[in-house]
């Protein structure tokens, strides 16, 4: 009777108890019956943030997705990032009352004719945005040159309108190719191996809005916890714009300025950083952030490099690693005692997007480890960020495919094998 437990949490530590069942739903854990009911347990725990990357607290070892990738984050909305606005992921949105998982997670599941559309969450925007925020979270462009439909529904019926304003890659899959299934849902997460037309029942990742651009200070950096200190800044990304004659911006109704927003070529000039005056350029700023099991953070200048900045602000673009794979896990700047090396792991991506004439479009693809690993993307695969904001992507904790999880890596192993694919940020000027 002294059978242990061989299951293994999603950061490969083993489960502590003696054999034992999981308690089914609703039921309360039971240490004396036998087995005993109680839910895994591998006593590691570590220290997390939260979705906005504000607030830090500690977190048991998750033993499946959810926990992972989604209650621990949700539990903290509500003390935190819950009032902030939102672009929501759309997941599966059920039309019976006893949904199934899809079985087969490699062939796809047949088309169901008479399913609802599939609605994803309004964002939850304050204001005149929320009709913008709407139209972008639902992919609607109506045209390349980024216009909105005034009515954020307009075409929302018709599965063609998706997407036609967005730039697609060869390489990567169409997820709207066929409506997503409200019958069956994916039992995981979504990745390049899944059946189309299938959304899981949660999303792994989350978007949320800190507040305008202005609110990141260039010369302090990010004011939030467990930064060691000198590294928690964004690095500069400075885009060229197109500047326009002035009588053509009043005429030229297609393309940007949106309602309330000055005419291109009458704005004023940006000043730049050594006080010449160009109004072709607009600067926007980005941090890949780093985030151990001891709740120590920070932000990676290039792939192998730990941003160390003196004095006030980066000097570094953000060019180096946007134009490069970006590892999802480097040696922490903090070895412990121990002989095992210790990793922090890619958490959260920071965009501040100007309020400028351009769209910044979002297309995360993460690799967690080497080949045939599956490449893993939110269930929007372009998001376009509005202007004006700083933005926070928060990567999933935990990847894990229908074969099982994808472990993080051990040592003397080839780190840049688990990686966050170059191309996570396009800007497309008006």
């Amino acid at each position: 009777g002294h059978q242990l437990c061989e299951e293994r949490s999603l950061t490969d530590q083993h489960c502590v108890h003696k054999f034992h069942s999981l308690p089914k739903s609703g039921e309360k854990p039971e240490a004396d019956r036998n087995p005993p009911v109680l839910y895994h347990n591998s006593r590691a725990r570590s220290t997390g943030a939260c979705n906005c990357g504000r607030k830090q607290a500690p977190r048991d070892d998750p033993f499946d997705i959810k926990a992972a990738n989604y209650d621990f984050y949700q539990l903290l909305e509500e003390k935190c990032c819950g009032k902030l606005d939102h672009i929501n992921f759309p997941v599966f949105e059920p039309s019976t009352p006893d949904p199934a998982p899809a079985k087969n997670e490699s062939s796809p599941a047949p088309a169901d004719a008479d399913a609802d559309k599939l609605k994803e969450k309004e964002p939850q925007t304050q204001g005149e945005s929320t009709s913008l925020s709407l139209a972008l979270s639902l992919g609607q462009s109506t045209d390349s040159l980024g216009t909105y439909p005034a009515d954020p529904q307009a075409g929302g019926d018709n599965p063609e309108v998706h997407g036609q304003g967005e730039v697609k890659t060869e390489k990567r899959p169409n997820l709207v190719d066929r409506q997503a299934s409200t019958v069956e849902y994916l039992p995981g997460m979504l990745h390049s191996n899944c059946p189309k037309g299938l959304l899981p029942k949660f999303s792994s990742w989350s978007l949320v809005k800190l507040g305008p651009a202005k609110s990141y200070n260039f010369h302090t950096g990010l004011d939030q916890q467990g930064f060691i200190p000198g590294t928690n800044y964004l690095m500069p990304w400075d885009i060229v714009i197109r500047t326009r004659a002035e009588d053509e911006g009043d005429l030229d109704t297609n393309s940007w300025p949106a309602p309330n927003k000055a005419v291109p070529g009458k704005r004023s000039a940006v000043v730049m950083g050594r006080g010449r005056r160009r109004d072709d350029i607009a600067r926007a700023f980005v941090g890949f952030e780093y985030e151990d099991s001891r709740g120590r953070r920070f932000m990676c200048s290039g792939p192998d490099k730990v941003m160390k900045v003196m004095g006030s602000g980066p000097k570094e673009s953000a060019l180096k690693a946007l134009n490069s794979d970006m590892p999802l896990y480097i040696l922490s700047s903090s070895q412990g005692r121990g002989l095992k090396p210790h990793y922090a792991q890619l958490m959260r991506l920071f965009v501040v997007v100007p309020d400028a004439p351009l769209q910044i479009i979002l297309m995360p693809q993460v690799q967690p480890g080497p080949p045939p690993c599956p490449v893993f993307y939110p269930e929007k695969q372009e998001i376009t960020l509005p202007p004006d904001g700083l933005w926070v992507l928060r990567f999933p904790y935990a990847y894990v495919t229908e074969r099982g999880p994808c472990f993080p890596p051990k040592e003397n192993v080839q780190l840049m094998s688990y990686k966050v694919l170059r191309g996570v940020l396009k800007a497309v000027t008006q």
